[in-house]
């Protein structure tokens, strides 16, 4: 079947009508129940519970769906259940952990970037303040570095925020942050890498590759401060940090090795890394980081990193069936990296296999009246942005129309790329 973009709207707009239609309302406020995976008595289970405030897997993510919905149909009931959500994700602020609060996935960050988007700028002002006055009183935690639960996904989202509201407090914050990174980069002659486990210096061999938590996401990071200020030691980290990660590169599998398993009792595989292919750990991600790289500092050796990733994946998203659609280790997050690249490069043809993949999921989803697999390992559907239905709703988005829906994998990137006017500012 061939669909046309307007299928791929309809689609969106069948998740979010289920959403909000399953949303959980107490006066002005509403929240959802989802699985997740927790760790419970020393073991990773399935858990049915309420969501949390964040943008990775609560109220504030599915806020930034539904708005961004809305800016292309006008249905006011999408609008309505977007600002009841992140009113419950603001009212859960002072529950935060302080060592989270930074980022932007799970931590006041998101929260900030969603307000911005849907247009409440005081709003992200007062929190983004607040969390700069945090900063100047404690420690950055440094088990909160990385891109999901530390400093250097927050980077980026300031920088953009920053930009678009111009508001230097937005980027003082930034750069902060920014030093903090280079300050406890571990510096080898592999190249610089980060400690982002936490894991005592006694029992610490490799530290991670890879986007959400390893040196990729950081390297994007320390490229946008470089971008944004032209500090030349930020873009010499970001280089080095990319060496790290490259003298571990495994030419067998055209992948960058996850080294949690040297780390984590519960890992499957005790023998060796495993490759795995989603944005968070593996080629994904990393390609996406190479290509926004190759965007601002035009080394043809980035970019062909950036193909050798989109190889790697590509693999993957021939096998649709039965496979999860979620955003951070599914089809959906996966397709991300052709979406950015047909952007970056300026080339339509990447969006066939996107769109391959977003056709098979209304055959055999959609049109099957299934539950979308989710991202939840054993897990039943939630509506969570990076590991659920709001995220899938994203994804037919970006197919929709890429120019007007940046990714939520690489926010901010598309600040400096001209684009057409958008409806929402981020």
């Amino acid at each position: 079947m061939t669909s046309s973009r307007s299928e791929f709207l309809e689609i969106a707009v069948r998740i979010g009508a289920r959403i909000c239609r399953d949303a959980i309302w107490s006066g002005n406020r509403c929240n959802w129940l989802g699985d997740s995976m927790e760790k419970l008595d020393g073991s990773w289970k399935v858990a049915h519970r309420a969501l949390s405030p964040d943008f990775y897997g609560g109220t504030a993510g599915i806020a930034f769906f539904l708005a961004r919905l809305h800016s292309f149909t006008g249905e006011r009931l999408f609008r309505q259940t977007a600002e009841a959500a992140i009113l419950q994700a603001r009212s859960r602020i002072p529950y935060m952990a302080p060592s989270v609060k930074p980022s932007l996935y799970l931590g006041v960050t998101g929260i900030a970037y969603t307000l911005a988007a849907m247009g409440f700028e005081n709003e992200a002002r007062l929190h983004v303040n607040d969390l700069s006055h945090l900063c100047r009183n404690v420690e950055v935690d440094e088990a909160a570095l990385d891109v999901i639960g530390g400093i250097a996904g927050a980077i980026p989202a300031l920088l953009s925020m920053g930009a678009m509201l111009s508001e230097h407090t937005f980027i003082t914050l930034a750069v902060s942050y920014g030093e903090h990174l280079l300050l406890s980069a571990r510096k080898s002659s592999l190249g610089w890498s980060w400690n982002t486990l936490h894991v005592p210096a006694e029992r610490r061999t490799e530290d991670l590759t890879g986007f959400s938590h390893g040196a990729a996401g950081i390297a994007w990071a320390l490229s946008e401060l470089f971008e944004h200020c032209k500090d030349t030691r930020f873009r010499e980290a970001a280089h080095a940090a990319r060496r790290y990660e490259d003298s571990h590169f495994n030419r067998q599998y055209l992948n960058w090795p996850d080294f949690r398993y040297l780390y984590d009792p519960d890992a499957l595989n005790k023998d060796g890394p495993s490759y795995p292919i989603s944005w968070c750990h593996g080629a994904p991600g990393i390609g996406l980081d190479r290509l926004r790289a190759y965007e601002i500092f035009g080394i043809e050796g980035l970019k062909e990193q950036g193909e050798t990733a989109i190889q790697t994946t590509e693999t993957i998203l021939k096998y649709t069936k039965g496979s999860n659609f979620s955003l951070c280790h599914g089809l959906g997050g996966n397709a991300d990296l052709l979406i950015f690249a047909a952007e970056v490069l300026n080339d339509p043809s990447r969006m066939g296999v996107p769109e391959k993949v977003g056709e098979e999921g209304i055959e055999q989803i959609e049109r099957q009246e299934l539950r979308w697999p989710c991202g939840v390992t054993d897990g039943d559907d939630t509506p969570s942005l990076m590991l659920g239905t709001a995220g899938i709703g994203y994804f037919y988005l970006r197919l929709y129309d890429r120019y007007q829906v940046p990714s939520v994998l690489i926010p901010g990137a598309h600040t400096t790329r001209t684009l057409a006017s958008a409806p929402l500012s981020f």
